[in-house]
Parts: structure tokens; C-alpha cells; sequence
């Protein structure tokens, strides 16, 4: 397993990968542009390259329509670790706007984001 996987603490329990959820999101977040397989993503999730999950974290939070694709795949504490890693603003907007809702929920860093920002009738 990716090795952020490996060093959760003993007392939780270590997710398993359900093949289903990764075919799933290979099937959402690719556009048959590539050479990898659904068998391909599986591997690199199962494997204990660090590097290679989080290549995938990245690739499955710009692509995937939602967020029910990184849930089922990572852990919330690989969601931390690789959030953390996302610390430059994104090219696009709506995924500028993700990466910042996203390391709130989950970092719990308040940065403004003027669309959202109701309070000052924006």
C-alpha cells in the first residue's frame, strides 16, 4: 500500500481497495488518451510507491467530476497528506476554487474565495 497507507496509526483500519471503485474512477477521469488500465491505477494504489499515489491523488482531483472518487479511493489521512502537497493555486478556476473548499474541509485553512463570499454581496 502507498506508504502514507502504512503509517496510519494501528488503531484505524487500514481502507481496502475495491476494484470496483477504481474502474469507476478510471472511467471518469480518463478520456482514452492513455495507455493505463483501470489494472494499471489498481497496482499503483496496492504498491507502497508514495510518489505514484500521489500522482494519482492529483490526476483524480482535477478530473473527477466530485469528490466521491478521492473518497473511495484514499484514506481521509492521505486526503490531508496530499491536500498539503496542493499548496499553489491551480490554472483553473473551478479547480482553484475545489483545491481551497477541499484544504478547508480537510486542513482546515480559511482562505477567501470571493464567489462563495456571501457576506459581502459578492
Amino acid at each position: 500500500m502507498c506508504s502514507s497507507r502504512a503509517a496510519e496509526p494501528k488503531g484505524e483500519s487500514i481502507k481496502s481497495i475495491d476494484p470496483e471503485a477504481v474502474q469507476r474512477a478510471f472511467d471518469r477521469c480518463t478520456w482514452g488518451n492513455t495507455r493505463e488500465t483501470a489494472k494499471d491505477w489498481l497496482a499503483r494504489l496496492s504498491g507502497t510507491d508514495d510518489a505514484a499515489c500521489r500522482q494519482l491523488f492529483t490526476k483524480v482531483f482535477m478530473e473527477s467530476p466530485d469528490g466521491s472518487d478521492i473518497k473511495a479511493l484514499f484514506s481521509e489521512e492521505q486526503i490531508k497528506v496530499y491536500l498539503a502537497g496542493l499548496s499553489t493555486p491551480l490554472s483553473r478556476s473551478h479547480l482553484e476554487r475545489r483545491r481551497k473548499v477541499w484544504r478547508f474541509l480537510y486542513l482546515g485553512e480559511r482562505t477567501a474565495i470571493p464567489e462563495l463570499d456571501w457576506t459581502n454581496g459578492g
